[in-house]
């Protein structure tokens, strides 16, 4: 790939960053099931980001900032900073998280999601954040980070790529864990 077609650009610039909130937890109305309302341990899912412990009622998604489908989720506040998300469905987040809305005319949400997970992405966030007992990396300082941008094309094959392996690696654990199923049956038997 030519190296020199890829920029670094600023997350302000490949996107817009919108930091979550939480609608009024003293009216029970605002709950429901709606509208997912992740929060950190959601992100637990990665690049599959779908279900939430909490939702949102249609009333408590007035009070929240509604998020697309394709939106990058990054714990911004707290001892998990840096854990990251794929949303793969519209939501909303807590005030822990940062999302970022990418333009599509610029940057596959996809390729953001694996520069943030990527080794470069966690020690910016870790380096940028307060040094604090609560680290915390505030709205102005996650749009200053820098994410390397190939073009476009080039984005989409190393998705393409990057999602290709991670389906040989999910083959293995399954063949890996039903082995391991047969092997305890035989000790049984």
């Amino acid at each position: 790939s030519d190296m020199s077609a890829w920029k670094r650009l600023k997350v302000s610039e490949i996107g817009e960053t919108v930091t979550g909130n939480t609608p009024p937890t003293s009216d029970k109305d605002n709950l429901g099931s709606e509208l997912p309302f992740f929060k950190p341990t959601d992100l637990d899912a990665g690049y599959n980001v779908r279900e939430a412990r909490q939702y949102l009622s249609h009333k408590g998604s007035k009070h929240a900032r509604v998020l697309p489908t394709g939106s990058v989720l990054v714990t911004c506040i707290g001892a998990t900073i840096g854990k990251t998300g794929y949303a793969r469905v519209a939501c909303a987040t807590n005030q822990q998280i940062n999302a970022l809305v990418v333009n599509q005319k610029i940057s596959r949400p996809e390729w953001a999601f694996w520069v943030f997970m990527s080794p470069l992405g966690q020690q910016q966030i870790k380096n940028n954040a307060s040094a604090t007992t609560l680290p915390i990396l505030n709205k102005s300082k996650f749009e200053s980070l820098e994410v390397p941008l190939p073009p476009l094309a080039e984005q989409s094959r190393i998705v393409a790529e990057v999602e290709r392996r991670l389906s040989v690696v999910e083959e293995l654990e399954a063949t890996v864990a039903a082995n391991l199923q047969r092997a305890t049956r035989l000790r049984q038997s």
